[in-house]
């Protein structure tokens, strides 16, 4: 199977994950023009925007972050927006968010790569994320928290 299918594949497999945790997802699929992300997520009026990576190796490499989805990422939190994240699958599926602005600090102090356990200094599980954010959701919806 190619690069591009499995990175596509991962793409329709993450937003379908997301769509059955009640997120409005919308995946964006022009790459003949290169955008600058995969998908944009929201639920219960929090927006995310995330780019999907599928490593076939062990590490996923920095310098697949091109500039203009490290710049749409910046213009999309100072615009009042949650941070964007990537969504980074290793082999054996396992799945890790991380934070735009984590990777970027990384990159800048010279890292080249993240290897498979090093993610989870950087990143978040997918499976915790999800169960941290229905968490939080069904609690301002109980009003314990604003």
């Amino acid at each position: 199977m190619s690069n591009k299918k499995n990175g596509s594949d991962f793409e329709s497999w993450f937003a379908g994950t997301l769509s059955e945790k009640g997120f409005w997802v919308h995946r964006f699929q022009d790459n003949k023009n290169g955008q600058p992300c995969d998908l944009i997520a929201a639920q219960d009026g929090e927006t995310y925007l995330f780019d999907c990576k599928s490593c076939e190796k062990d590490s996923f490499r920095l310098s697949r972050i091109e500039e203009n989805q490290r710049n749409a990422m910046e213009l999309f939190y100072k615009t009042g927006n949650r941070r964007g994240m990537f969504a980074i699958r290793f082999p054996e599926n396992l799945i890790y968010l991380v934070d735009y602005q984590v990777m970027e600090s990384i990159r800048k102090r010279g890292m080249k790569r993240i290897d498979k356990k090093g993610i989870a200094l950087y990143g978040r599980p997918l499976e915790g994320w999800l169960e941290d954010f229905e968490i939080l959701h069904q609690n301002r919806r109980r009003g314990c928290i604003s």
